[in-house]
C-alpha cells in the first residue's frame, strides 16, 4: 500500500513537472525567435554596410547579452535588450 503510495506520487511530481518545463520552453522558443530575427536583421545591415564599425560591435555585444538573457530565462529583460537593437538598427538606415 505505501508502495503505490510512493509511486502515485512520484507519479504527479513528474507530470507536474513535466508541465512547468512545457511552460519555460514555450517563452525560451518566443524568446528565441524574438532573438534569431533581430540576428538575421542585423546581419543584413552589416553586410548592407548600414551600420557603422563601431555600431555593429555594440550591437554585436547586446545581441550576446540578449542571447544570455534568453538562456537565463530572464525574457522581458532580453525583450528590452532586443527592442535596443531594433532602435539602433533601424537608426543606422
Amino acid at each position: 500500500m505505501l508502495r503505490r503510495a510512493v509511486l502515485g506520487v512520484a507519479m504527479a511530481c513528474l507530470i507536474g513537472g513535466g508541465a512547468y518545463a512545457q511552460d519555460e520552453t514555450e517563452g525560451d522558443n518566443e524568446c528565441t525567435q524574438q532573438l534569431t530575427v533581430a540576428e538575421e536583421t542585423v546581419h543584413d545591415k552589416i553586410e548592407a554596410n548600414a551600420l557603422s564599425e563601431a555600431d555593429a560591435e555594440k550591437v554585436n555585444e547586446l545581441l550576446d547579452e540578449a542571447d544570455a538573457l534568453c538562456t537565463e530565462g530572464k525574457f522581458p529583460e532580453a525583450s528590452a535588450t532586443l527592442a535596443t537593437i531594433n532602435k539602433m538598427v533601424a537608426a543606422g538606415q
